[in-house]
């Protein structure tokens, strides 16, 4: 948790998690735009479950990795980072709402759904893509890092 620490602490937190997601997001950069995507930095939203000061962490380094994109314009600079943030917010609700490790989980896998449905408009208005298998194609990558993220710093950072 955040509380009680002091706010450069939490800014710092929030810094050094969005500067590794856009380093490990772009470190894989081939394979991280299109309808098949697998973004390493994904794995570190779960931890917006005990730091939410991360949340907007999130949106601005979505923000930086999708000036990268093919498909750059506003549905990758503004939407998809209020897919993020909101995501994010959704995560620590869920995550806080059913307080068990069990709830972590159900917290990161519908962060991993939003994620991809937010996806799934980008590529399907910019791209010209069909949604449902643009979905489905990114929720499944989705789905493996947020839940190996959880498994990995939920409990563990």
């Amino acid at each position: 948790m955040t509380t009680g620490q002091s706010p450069a602490r939490r800014v710092a937190i929030a810094g050094v998690v969005g500067a590794l997601y856009v380093v490990l997001s772009l470190a894989v950069a081939p394979i991280a735009f299109g309808p098949v995507q697998f973004r390493i930095g994904e794995a570190l939203k779960p931890l917006v479950i005990k730091y939410p000061v991360v949340i907007p962490a999130f949106g601005v380094g979505t923000v930086i990795i999708n000036l990268f994109s093919p498909f750059a314009g506003p549905l990758e600079l503004v939407f998809m980072p209020l897919v993020d943030v909101t995501g994010g917010v959704l995560c620590y609700f869920v995550a806080r709402s059913i307080d068990t490790t069990f709830g972590t989980y159900i917290a990161s896998l519908i962060y991993a759904l939003w994620t991809a449905a937010g996806v799934g408009v980008v590529l399907t208005v910019s791209a010209g893509l069909p949604y449902l298998p643009s979905f489905a194609s990114v929720a499944v990558s989705e789905i493996i890092l947020l839940l190996a993220g959880n498994a990995l710093l939920v409990r563990r950072v």
